[in-house]
């Protein structure tokens, strides 16, 4: 009940900006990303990853996307995506029958160092215009995905400035691999110090908000967003939910919610209950679509 009101109250608020963020699982392409490790998807990888693969994941991806924006208490006009690929695996995405009737869509993706090549990307509805969309490009020697920065001015006039991230992973252990989170998140922060426009930066931390990155967000003046809703987690790792897909806002507020559509969920017959219906089980495809769960955003500015 007091998610239903707080939803509703949202609207006069001025809340004017909803923002959809879904790290999508390996949308990989079919041919090899020179300088990138991509092997496992090509057509004589392990996964022979082929074209009637690839567009069967394009098609899960935008049924998903669909589901997730029709449970969306506004209808999103950004949608934030991670482990994109390529440019090309984007427009496909966008200009599939799923999405292209709740577009049309404008496809933003910038190549990164990231070691296997899968990038931050977003689909920006048509209503809202792209006055600047650009990336902060990381050192070389850290081989991870570059922050994507987008200034839109949105159907009301208002401005805003989205950060969509993916930060490092915790291979090689959490506390070991905590300290390239933290500077990527760092880095991002110290280049946003002087911006005075009410700014989201969302997206898939690999990790839930811990103390020391609460401490770096404070001493760059960001809180935290607000989740509501029942669903506490976007991934599950061992039969516990993880919220690792979350959001910081700057001169602005924000509410946010983990999406479930039952789709997307299937029995977790080894820990109970539910968990996310991945696309690829090992070496096969399993007619699914993401590890993550979409989680939904409503900004406004202070």
């Amino acid at each position: 009940m007091l998610k239903s009101i707080l939803f509703l109250l949202l609207p006069y608020l001025a809340i004017s900006q909803p923002v959809l963020f879904y790290n999508v699982e390996n949308l990989f392409d079919t041919l090899h990303d020179y300088g990138h490790a991509d092997e496992d998807f090509l057509p004589e990888g392990p996964r022979q990853n082929n074209s009637i693969t690839y567009w069967l994941k394009i098609r899960q991806t935008a049924r998903a996307l669909r589901l997730a924006h029709v449970q969306s208490p506004t209808p999103p006009l950004v949608i934030g995506l991670a482990e994109v690929e390529t440019y090309g695996a984007l427009l496909a995405l966008s200009r599939h029958a799923a999405l292209r009737s709740l577009g049309p869509w404008q496809p933003v993706l910038y190549d990164s160092r990231d070691s296997r090549g899968i990038d931050v990307a977003a689909l920006v509805h048509e209503e809202v215009v792209i006055l600047q969309s650009h990336t902060l490009r990381m050192p070389e020697a850290w081989h991870t995905r570059d922050p994507l920065f987008l200034r839109l001015l949105w159907p009301d006039s208002t401005l805003s400035q989205l950060v969509f991230i993916h930060l490092p992973s915790k291979r090689g252990g959490a506390q070991q691999s905590h300290h390239k989170r933290m500077r990527v998140l760092e880095k991002i922060m110290s280049n946003l110090d002087t911006c005075q426009t009410p700014t989201l930066l969302a997206g898939d931390f690999n990790t839930e908000p811990t103390p020391n990155m609460m401490t770096l967000a404070t001493a760059h003046h960001w809180e935290l967003a607000s989740m509501n809703g029942a669903q506490k987690g976007t991934y599950k790792y061992r039969g516990r939910w993880n919220e690792l897909d979350w959001a910081m806002v700057k001169n602005g507020e924000v509410q946010g919610e983990i999406l479930a559509p039952h789709a997307l969920l299937e029995n977790d017959k080894k820990w109970g209950g539910k968990k996310p219906k991945r696309s690829w089980i090992g070496h096969r495809f399993s007619f699914g679509y993401s590890d993550h769960l979409p989680v939904y955003f409503l900004m406004c500015g202070n």
